[in-house]
């Protein structure tokens, strides 16, 4: 890839939004340094200029990402990347899959998916999407309609990756936001870190309880219950491998009264306790 077409000004923190939540910033931070999600309430995809990181989202720990690639961190996802080096990465923040593709490129999309694991797919920053990024930087400094700016780059990005990458790259990695019904799976993941238990999540969706169980399995194919276990699995592990908290800290934030039920659920988990899990996790990394 021609490094020239990429961003190569400093662009000193600054960020470039419409009004709303949605839309691209440009990003950069000195080596050594964190960037955290902000905004869980929202899908991003995280487009890595210049640089090298380590990602960690959930539980896929310290993923190298590089210089020219770019990835998706889905909604609702514990994030922490570490700049190994000075970075600029831009970000472009969505609610769900069908502001970027039509109903039917998604229903392809969840074909493939239904055949696969999610394992957090990294892709390539092939040339036109380059000279996408660049020329944007260019556009965001001259005095135009941001927000006009920003709806006409998010259709063209749209259109960028429907047409130079294959249907199998951007169902790895949109997999997490693919499934029958969009608006369902998407309001299940924007609300399920801010419930207790299954018959609140059915009440947030304004659905009557055996529905709403009858909805979730054919979308998630598990039990609500059996994907909230799975899903706070997944936030103990970042918790375990990414916080410097005490065991104490992390139980009481993820809602464990006792020190008991916490060793139990990493037991049934992890098969492990939780400092013998935070230990592996460490040593893997």
């Amino acid at each position: 890839m021609n490094k020239h077409r990429l961003i190569k000004d400093p662009l000193s923190l600054r960020l470039y939004a419409p009004v709303k939540s949605t839309g691209f910033k440009f990003h950069e931070i000195r080596e050594g340094y964190n960037y955290l999600n902000e905004h869980k309430d929202y899908n991003h995809l995280f487009f890595l200029v210049e640089g090298k990181m380590r990602i960690s989202c959930n539980e896929f720990i310290n993923k190298l990402i590089q210089e020219g690639q770019f990835i998706m961190i889905p909604i609702a996802s514990d994030v922490k990347c570490k700049a190994l080096t000075s970075c600029k990465f831009m970000t472009f923040t969505f609610d769900d899959l069908i502001n970027l593709y039509d109903r039917k490129y998604v229903y392809d999309l969840y074909s493939i998916c239904n055949q696969s694991d999610y394992n957090f797919t990294l892709l390539s920053i092939n040339e036109p999407l380059a000279n996408f990024i660049a020329h944007f930087h260019v556009y965001i400094d001259q005095p135009l309609n941001k927000t006009l700016l920003h709806e006409i780059k998010r259709m063209e990005l749209s259109v960028l990756l429907q047409s130079f990458y294959k249907k199998e790259q951007i169902a790895a990695m949109f997999h997490p936001l693919v499934g029958m019904t969009t608006y369902f799976r998407i309001r299940v993941l924007r609300n399920y870190r801010q419930i207790n238990h299954v018959d609140e999540l059915a009440s947030v969706l304004g659905l009557e309880k055996r529905t709403f169980g009858r909805q979730f399995k054919d979308e998630f194919g598990v039990s609500p219950y059996q994907w909230l276990l799975n899903q706070k699995a997944k936030h103990v592990q970042f918790s375990l491998a990414e916080s410097k908290q005490s065991l104490d800290t992390i139980r009481k934030e993820h809602g464990f009264k006792f020190a008991g039920h916490f060793t139990r659920f990493c037991k049934e988990q992890f098969d492990c306790t939780p400092m013998k899990l935070r230990r592996r996790l460490a040593y893997n990394t």
